[in-house]
């Protein structure tokens, strides 16, 4: 009865969903998967591009930023945010009203019907709510 009750416990803990951060990479092909025609677009230069921080050093995104970019879905644009943490990214949604999965963040997302149907349907995001 004990040893039942011990693998239960491990069991349960071995078998909970933990909040793994996705790469970049996945989050490209889930998006190619869902729309091979959606590409990431490069930056101009060097200084260019989806930042975490201002030049000055100010924040752009919220804590746990690590990288951005921009893709192309269909005929707008919109960027996309890694983050840390599922936690920041919701909190970083959260201040923005945009959608998030997981440790990403899409911007300029709400209120484009285009964008807000690719989250959706692409990575299940979901709209942090105020």
């Amino acid at each position: 009865m004990l040893f039942c009750l011990i693998f239960g416990i491990i069991c349960s803990g071995a078998c909970t969903k933990k909040n793994v951060p996705v790469d970049k990479i996945t989050m490209l092909k889930m998006a190619q998967d869902y729309d091979p025609t959606v590409k990431p677009i490069l930056p101009k230069d060097l200084s260019s591009g989806v930042r975490c921080k201002t030049e000055g050093g100010e924040n752009v995104y919220g804590e746990g930023c690590l990288a951005g970019f921009q893709v192309q879905v269909g005929p707008l644009d919109m960027e996309v945010i890694e983050f840390a943490s599922e936690d920041q990214a919701k909190a970083e949604a959260l201040r923005l009203n945009q959608y998030y999965f997981k440790n990403w963040v899409f911007d300029n997302v709400t209120n484009e019907p285009i964008l807000e149907h690719f989250v959706k349907n692409a990575f299940n995001a979901q709209q942090a709510k105020r």
